[in-house]
């Protein structure tokens, strides 16, 4: 069966540079998102070279065996790495240098975008959102996916066969479940409750805030008295 897998990826996240970097984890989540830079890679205008990575910790053997034998069922030719903490962004930005790379694409969704936001307010005091482009040591990092919701990619990888000895999702930690509990139960009765907490984080007026930091230096109410 010839399927047809879209991106959403902006024009304006890929130019013609070095290279962009896509990160694969273990769930039938990063490899449709591979796949989607694979297709733009083969049948876009802009040229660029594209390079896949699935970090592993060095601890878990059996992980390594299961990403090849995903990256060969997705047809997709990665680079296994072992690193102590796999979801480490300055690790992956660091890994994206020594490929001489200039780009870093992660496969958050829209869901987990949610998530961070809540996580970050109630258990870190911090507002902060995962932005769809922005810099980070010194690699950009995309997150093209941050308006597709898990429940779709889930059953598209359900329609295309995808989810065959493949994880849909990773298992979340306490925190996380417990967030995506408190989500799914307030949305019950708020059908905006989702996309709400996504636009806290835009069009925020500074002078409505106590505090914030740009450019490395933090900015206080305090500093206009």
């Amino acid at each position: 069966m010839d399927t047809d897998i879209e991106s959403n990826v902006d024009d304006d996240m890929i130019e013609a540079q070095r290279g962009a970097k896509k990160k694969s984890g273990g769930t039938a989540k990063s490899f449709l998102a591979a796949k989607c830079f694979q297709r733009l890679n083969k049948y876009s205008e802009t040229g660029f070279t594209v390079k896949f990575i699935c970090p592993v910790k060095a601890s878990d053997e059996g992980l390594h065996s299961a990403l090849a034998l995903m990256c060969e069922h997705f047809g997709i030719t990665a680079d296994i790495f072992e690193t102590d903490e796999p979801y480490d962004t300055s690790a992956l930005c660091a890994k994206a240098k020594e490929l001489h790379c200039n780009k870093l694409s992660l496969p958050d969704c829209f869901d987990d975008c949610t998530e961070h936001i809540l996580l970050n307010t109630l258990y870190n005091g911090r507002l902060e959102a995962l932005v769809p482009k922005g810099m980070q040591n010194g690699i950009e990092v995309i997150r093209p996916c941050v308006l597709i919701r898990r429940a779709d990619i889930e059953s598209f990888a359900r329609y295309i066969g995808a989810d065959g000895g493949f994880p849909l999702k990773e298992e979340p930690d306490d925190k996380t479940a417990y967030i995506r509990a408190l989500i799914d139960d307030l949305a019950k009765t708020n059908q905006n409750l989702e996309i709400n907490i996504l636009r806290s984080c835009e069009d925020v007026n500074p002078e409505t805030l106590i505090s914030y930091i740009q450019n490395g230096e933090r900015k206080s109410v305090l500093d206009t008295f």
